[in-house]
């Protein structure tokens, strides 16, 4: 006999996240949700976003077409719910209409504070589970722990949880990367000659970094032009950023360089990230769908940089280098084995976002930029490794470069390896080795699953808190 449905709450805020974990994750819940139909007779899957400082303001978009999703709330439902118990009616309704006290689910935590998750837990009454890649806060809370490696489960033991409580799944953020295209046709689909060496660009996908890097790293592809012509350049987008946002960056920036030309001789101009201009146009071939490319960049020097939406992870193993800033984005190039110029530019650290009280005080006036400048500079000194798989080896496979940084800077990095095919290879060969293998998701929704036959869909107090 069945209890009817059943929901899994999975709580994940920031684009990687998102995209690169609870995308797989759903998949695999869908392909084996009959896991549950002797217990349940459905199952629902919800994604609530909380709020995050690294937000790019569309993952509620981009979740709510991830398939097999059947709800979405957004940071604004979610501060609703926490505040006045609210929940938004079209969640009411996948519940059956039945009555709270009556629900059955389970929390999956994908990202974020921790205690968001607990909270939305303890609020419907069901047990919660945490994936992490690092330890997690209040684990005695959490049913179950799923940990990315043996390096993350001793770190939880250390901490005092115990071993049964432990499962080790392997790197979810792997099992985000899409396989359904090959690198082998990409340049000629761009127009790019097969021996031409390509880099893509990969700025991030929230607003400062589209807005600041995006320009920065076309300067650095000028630059890179001016001494090896025949390298082509690809921007392929996040599925969190539009063209019209490319556009709009270029403008600004072109805005940027115009005041500084302004300066009086002898003046000072606000010293910032380097930028490019250009024009972004759609040629014909873009129009009719023959090229891979949705548009094109045409620099102020005349480079010329694709800019597409189509076939992210192809475009991006068909890339020779690849130049991007810390994040998710770094273990997806590693596990194509492409590469990478890591950059971490301090040059306006008040656009960096921060998490906890940082954040809030970087915004107020005034006193605000000076002191996020300070505790942004505070946190990197902390930080030994900013890319993912220079993370998990604890040394750096692939090259970073931090501080106050300039176009050439970055470069004459990115020149140094162009040129070495060799230093390229092996960085290629160490990277991929670094990241693991696929199957995560598959263990991932399989625990999860596993767990809310067990509980029933209901909390219980974890056995080392019972008395």
């Amino acid at each position: 006999m069945t209890n009817g449905r059943a929901a899994v709450v999975i709580v994940a805020n920031s684009p990687g996240e998102v995209t690169g974990w609870a995308l797989p994750v759903v998949s695999r819940l869908r392909a084996l949700e009959d896991k549950v139909s002797s217990r349940f007779s459905e199952l629902v899957i919800v994604i609530v976003l909380p709020p995050c400082p690294f937000a790019t303001g569309y993952e509620a978009v981009v979740a709510g077409r991830i398939p097999g999703v059947d709800a979405v709330v957004t940071p604004s439902e979610y501060l609703r719910f926490l505040t006045l118990g609210s929940i938004p009616e079209r969640v009411t309704r996948l519940a059956g209409g039945k009555r709270r006290e009556a629900w059955r689910g389970i929390v999956l935590h994908l990202g974020g504070d921790h205690l968001h998750s607990l909270l939305i837990a303890r609020r419907l009454g069901f047990p919660a589970v945490a994936y992490s890649d690092r330890t997690v806060k209040f684990q005695r809370q959490f049913i179950g722990i799923l940990a990315e490696d043996a390096r993350v489960a001793g770190k939880l033991k250390q901490k005092g949880v115990p071993e049964e409580k432990i499962e080790i799944v392997g790197n979810l953020m792997i099992d985000g990367i899409s396989r359904e295209g090959e690198p082998e046709g990409v340049k000629s689909s761009l127009g790019v000659p097969e021996d031409a060496p390509m880099v893509c660009l990969l700025p991030g996908s929230r607003g400062q970094q589209i807005r600041y890097v995006m320009p920065f790293f076309l300067r650095v592809a000028e630059i890179v032009k001016r001494f090896r012509e025949n390298t082509e350049f690809v921007l392929p987008l996040s599925p969190f950023v539009g063209v019209d946002s490319v556009r709009s960056a270029l403008d600004a920036a072109h805005d940027r360089m115009s005041k500084q030309k302004e300066v009086p001789k002898g003046g000072h101009a606000k010293k910032g990230l380097e930028a490019a201009s250009g024009k972004l146009y759609r040629p014909a071939d873009c129009e009719q769908g023959v090229s891979l490319a949705e548009a094109v960049i045409d620099t102020d020097e005349g480079v010329r940089v694709f800019v597409t939406r189509k076939s992210r992870y192809s475009v991006m193993a068909a890339s020779d280098l690849a130049l991007c800033m810390p994040g998710s984005v770094t273990a997806e190039l590693a596990y194509l084995g492409v590469p990478t110029v890591v950059t971490v530019p301090l040059n306006l650290p008040e656009e960096v976002p921060l998490t906890g009280i940082s954040e809030f005080i970087g915004r107020l006036p005034v006193v605000g930029a000076p002191i996020k400048r300070m505790a942004v500079r505070k946190a990197l000194e902390r930080i030994e490794f900013t890319a993912i798989p220079n993370k998990r080896q604890r040394r750096f496979i692939t090259p970073e470069i931090r501080g106050v940084l300039t176009a050439e800077d970055v470069a004459i990095k990115v020149l140094e390896l162009l040129q070495d095919s060799k230093a390229r290879d092996r960085i290629s060969v160490d990277l991929k080795e670094a990241m693991g293998r696929p199957g995560a998701a598959e263990r991932v929704a399989s625990s999860v699953l596993d767990t809310l036959i067990t509980t029933g869909g209901r909390y219980f107090v974890p056995k080392e808190r019972a008395h």
